[in-house]
């Protein structure tokens, strides 16, 4: 009851003006019908003559623009939701794509590794050619952190009839001798090893010496060869067999340096492995005789 005076006063400040409007002229039914009896006269008119064609393509500049302009926001609207639902689908879209690219990428690495793994199996099959006896595949696991020593482990063991004093060999050349043996493991010495001496001969004339690690992955040297032994720079050194503890006729070195002291009965002689000692991690367990 407290808003009755505030709407008297309204309708007794807008009676004024809306009397004047409503309150003269016929009756809304009759203005209805009157309209509805103008639209249904000019429905008329234009079906039956052409007069009116002109009229409403003149009439059509004046209201192009109105409804343009009416439908403005609506077009508005579409356009935000259009805009921003491929800007959505955009983003998803590219998300997508960088997270194939990351897969295809990885894809890749894995296709390099197994052709890089396929060429040194390859490798490793055409050097089984050169060997007579039976002989065991054997992968690297575990390098020795020994400072003082050169070996390595390989994933072949007591297991797999591995033996301690068998050679090793890979693609390229006599890799190592097995010092060690476990249940599923084998450590290796590499040719390298300071412990380790090999019997071979020089290919190209059939002399025999003995070649001695070095500890250095890169140098082994001749031992007590005279100084003026027949060695040249290039000559290879094949394993002699002798002391049956490595496979004869396996590359062992190429000879890269000779130096001649002349106070000094012997020549030393470095020479340069030729199995990839820092690099191979597939190898051969060389069984003399019938595996055990």
């Amino acid at each position: 009851m407290a808003d009755w005076p505030g709407l008297l006063f309204i309708a007794e400040f807008r009676s004024p003006l809306i009397k004047p409007i409503y309150s003269t002229g016929p009756h809304h039914g009759y203005r209805f019908a009157l309209v509805a009896a103008g639209s249904l006269l000019l429905m008329f008119l234009d079906l039956r003559f052409n007069q009116l064609d002109k009229a409403r393509q003149s009439l059509s500049y004046v209201v192009a623009p109105v409804q343009s302009l009416v439908a403005l926001p609506s077009e508005l609207v579409k356009w935000s939701s259009e805009t921003f639902s491929e800007r959505n689908v955009l983003l998803d879209s590219n998300r997508s794509l960088r997270s194939q690219m990351l897969i295809l990428q990885q894809k890749v690495q894995w296709l390099a590794i197994l052709e890089a793994e396929n060429g040194r199996l390859r490798q490793l099959l055409n050097a089984t050619a050169r060997l007579e006896t039976e002989f065991l595949t054997a992968e690297l696991i575990r390098v020795d952190p020994d400072p003082f020593s050169i070996q390595v482990i390989v994933n072949r063991g007591a297991q797999d009839g591995v033996a301690v004093g068998q050679a090793v060999v890979d693609a390229d050349g006599l890799f190592g001798l097995v010092v060690q043996v476990d249940s599923l493991s084998s450590r290796v010495a590499l040719v390298a090893d300071v412990n380790l001496a090999v019997p071979v001969y020089i290919n190209r004339n059939g002399m025999r010496t003995v070649v001695v690690g070095t500890g250095d992955l890169n140098s082994l040297e001749l031992e007590y060869m005279p100084d003026t032994a027949d060695v040249k720079i290039g000559d290879i050194l094949v394993t002699s067999g002798l002391g049956l503890r490595f496979p004869a006729g396996y590359p062992v070195a190429e000879v890269i340096a000779i130096e001649h002291d002349p106070g000094e009965p012997f020549a030393r002689i470095r020479a340069a492995p030729l199995a990839r000692l820092d690099r191979s991690r597939s190898m051969l367990i060389v069984f003399q005789g019938q595996k055990q």
